[in-house]
């Protein structure tokens, strides 16, 4: 940063404006070549990427809640993260599924984290050469490019890795000038850190951990006491932290009621040491050397990681090597590797083993449930090699002196296998092939579609969204926002019609071809079964023989129809009559009423109708109405007509 000097020489009314030159050294100059090569790296990866899963279901959601405090705070999944929650609804309200908005803006992001991250390197330790180690280690670290990647993911990791690397960097400075404002300004990050990730609640203990151990009084006796004496040195700031903590704690357990039955539970045994074995036994220790190298299992959003055995050794030997070599030259070295194994334990895998122990341990092969460990890891591996600025007798005996050229040849090699696995990686994201061609073929048959068409839900293809989201997962939901205001109106509540239209697996809009389900007639339907009206399925209740209209007592008549209910439910019912009429739909605790017009040819009317229970019940509003005929019905699920 420079400052702009702005001084009135001779005449008062001449401004004369001095900007200071920026002198960058070649440190700093390599330092953002390799940002940018990063950056180029992971715009590769974004651009083959695509919406998916719940990216559907937050940009569903911001269609249809306003910016309110109930919406931001609901807790998604086991995270309170109204900052997510809220960006996701300006970029939505913004431009509706466009990849190239969001992934812009995250990899802005990522670029803001990567400066920040030699931002705190270079206050911690100065212009010196060695921070471009751990500053590599942080841009490439394989760990951090799935979640980049899935834009649900990203929501959460990225803002989250700026909130931690500008925190520290704030506080750095409070502990090296004494300047308040700095320590207010570490303690806004991370309050912006909390409003994307619930790990943001872990920042305020590594940085009061990272004080303790190389910044706070009495740091050079037992960490104990440092941290008893760091805590009675600065009071307010620790207690603004703990403040800070206890308030989001507190509206995270008031609000985790909105996340239904998706948060945290009671992890099943076998499940949580798989997991565990997986995340802190292959997945993380492989991912920050520069593995997994191999990706499978492939996932909706991209590959697992699957290292090869000799990438698990080769892995183990190097973290050791680095530890004990540190530990053996570098005074208090051991404080920064108990910090990163503490925050990859208690940050990382304890949270996603109450969050996802209840299903699979490959759970525990996803990388983005460690991406901010690469952050901790980086910081702690400068700690425990680099001397502090001003830092005196930082080792305990001199380096070896092939240690530059040893640093070098291990950072290259982490590089090459880095570049080689995000490359593998980028290789397993197919979410532009697969779902971004259904995307643009509901965008472009929305905007073709006949004035006052009536859509009605259906669930999009697996592809898209998984079955166990349930509603959430149906049209009128997720692609309701790529609609007008007056057509997502109909979306969501349609009306009867006589030739509503459905959304098909290739995200063409069609007419509904007919229903699954249950199908009644009467025998005498035009001479020609039910293709007459269109209504064709399984028949379920058997015809009424002899007859020409189905027989009405009290103006109703009943169907044993049976429904689980919801959304997705269309009812159909084809007829006759010589007046207009009303006739009560009622299914469960559930009446649907439906105008009919006079027709003398029979008619086929659909309508949506979400009842759940046993028995559909048409009757006549007035029972006493004549010269209505109910030829045929049919209830179920609609399915699409072939497209043209």
């Amino acid at each position: 940063m420079t400052e702009t000097d702005v001084a009135r020489e001779g005449r008062p009314d001449v401004v004369q404006i001095r900007i200071p030159s920026l002198r960058l050294g070649p440190v700093v100059l390599a330092a953002l070549a390799l940002i940018v090569i990063s950056l180029l790296l992971k715009g590769g990866v974004l651009a083959r990427g695509y919406f998916i899963e719940d990216d559907f279901l937050f940009v569903g959601d911001a269609y249809e809640h306003n910016l309110t405090w109930d919406y931001l705070t609901r807790v998604h999944k086991g995270h309170l993260m109204p900052g997510a929650l809220g960006l996701v609804w300006v970029l939505s309200r913004i431009a509706p599924y466009n990849w190239f908005l969001v992934a812009a803006v995250m990899l802005a992001l990522q670029a803001v984290a990567s400066v920040g991250m030699l931002v705190l390197l270079r206050r911690l330790f100065g212009d010196r050469v060695g921070i471009l180690v751990p500053l590599a280690l942080y841009l490439f670290a394989p760990l951090t490019v799935p979640a980049l990647s899935w834009w649900s993911a990203a929501l959460n990791a990225v803002p989250l890795q700026v909130a931690m690397v500008f925190s520290l960097a704030a506080h750095a400075r409070f502990l090296r000038d004494g300047t308040a404002r700095h320590a207010w300004q570490g303690l806004a990050w991370a309050a912006f850190g909390m409003a994307f990730s619930t790990k943001g609640a872990f920042l305020p203990l590594v940085t009061f951990a990272l004080t303790t151990a190389y910044f706070g009084t009495g740091r050079t006796q037992g960490w104990v006491r440092a941290a008893v004496r760091e805590l009675r040195a600065r009071p307010r700031v620790w207690g603004a932290y703990a403040a800070l903590l206890a308030g989001y704690t507190l509206l995270y357990l008031l609000r985790q009621g909105t996340a239904g039955e998706e948060g945290a539970g009671t992890p099943k045994a076998d499940v949580a040491l798989g997991l565990a074995g997986w995340m802190l036994g292959r997945t993380f220790p492989t991912g920050i050397v520069g593995g997994p190298l191999n990706w499978g299992g492939l996932a909706g959003t991209g590959g697992l990681a699957d290292p090869p055995v000799a990438m698990i050794v080769v892995s183990w030997l190097a973290l050791a090597a680095v530890v004990v070599f540190t530990c053996l030259y570098r005074r208090r070295a051991w404080r920064a590797w108990t910090v990163a194994a503490l925050y990859v334990v208690v940050a990382d895998a304890i949270p996603t083993i109450l969050a996802r122990g209840r299903y699979t341990a490959l759970v525990g092969t996803e990388t983005r449930y460690v991406a901010d460990a690469v952050v901790v890891f980086a910081v702690c591996l400068a700690l425990s090699s680099l001397p502090l600025r001003g830092e005196g007798d930082a080792y305990r005996r001199p380096l070896p002196g092939v240690m530059p050229l040893t640093t070098a040849l291990l950072t290259v090699a982490f590089l090459v296998a880095s570049v080689a696995s995000v490359n593998a990686y980028g290789n397993t994201v197919t979410a532009a092939d697969r779902v971004r061609p259904y995307v643009e073929n509901v965008r472009d048959a929305l905007a073709r579609l006949p004035e006052g068409a009536q859509i009605y839900p259906r669930p999009v293809p697996d592809q898209v969204v998984l079955p166990w989201n349930g509603d959430r997962r149906l049209t009128s939901r997720v692609l309701a926002p790529l609609a007008d205001e007056a057509l997502r109106a109909r979306m969501r509540d349609p009306a009867p019609a006589e030739r509503p239209y459905v959304v098909d697996d290739s995200g063409k809009i069609v007419a509904i071809d007919h229903l699954y389900g249950y199908f009644d007639m009467v025998e005498d339907l035009n001479g020609d079964g039910g293709r007459a009206t269109g209504t064709t399925g399984r028949s379920v209740g058997g015809r009424a023989k002899g007859r020409a209209c189905y027989e009405l007592r009290a103006g109703a008549v009943a169907f044993p129809v049976e429904s689980f209910g919801g959304p997705e439910g269309v009812g159909a019912l084809s007829y006759r009559s010589t007046r207009p009429v009303t006739v009560e739909v009622s299914l469960g605790e559930v009446i649907r009423r439906l105008d009919l017009p006079a027709t003398a040819e029979s008619r086929l009317v659909y309508f949506p109708h979400p009842g759940a229970g046993d028995g559909l019940r048409i009757a006549l509003d007035d029972p006493g109405t004549t010269g209505f005929c109910l030829k045929a019905v049919a209830f179920g699920a609609a399915v699409p007509a072939d497209a043209p």
